[in-house]
């Protein structure tokens, strides 16, 4: 299996899915285009991920404990559906790893950013931790 990395452009996030490293990582402005088609390489390789995981898990019995990092500044009513969609397949990685969390940051003033967060929280079986960046 390979990593995602997908460089950040002026509509869509830096994002880094690497599982070599255990660092996975959504971060930047998240208004693209055509979401559907943007998320499709994500929802793909967490796809991919779970059967990894699954392998993995068979081979040595040792799972993994995962933290995915949002840092999003801007998204998009279509990006925030997807973003949803996204960290509903991450609540199905958890029978796979030791522990799932989502650590969304945010900056200060940006409360918007924030409740998104909060509200994430609380529609998906996920620990969160919201927090401002530093």
């Amino acid at each position: 299996m390979n990593k995602l990395i997908l460089e950040a452009t002026d509509t869509t996030p830096r994002v880094v899915l690497d599982h070599l490293e255990n660092k996975f990582e959504i971060i930047g402005e998240a208004c693209p285009e055509d979401a559907k088609l943007f998320f499709a390489s994500l929802f793909t390789w967490i796809d991919q991920y779970k059967n990894y995981l699954y392998f993995l898990n068979n081979e040595s019995n040792a799972k993994k404990s995962l933290i995915f990092t949002f840092h999003l500044n801007y998204v998009s009513s279509s990006a925030l559906k997807y973003t949803y969609n996204f960290l509903q397949q991450l609540e199905e990685l958890k029978p796979l790893c030791e522990t799932v969390t989502i650590k969304w940051l945010y900056d200060k003033e940006d409360t918007d950013m924030e409740d998104n967060g909060k509200e994430f929280s609380t529609m998906v079986n996920i620990p969160f931790i919201i927090q401002p960046a530093s």
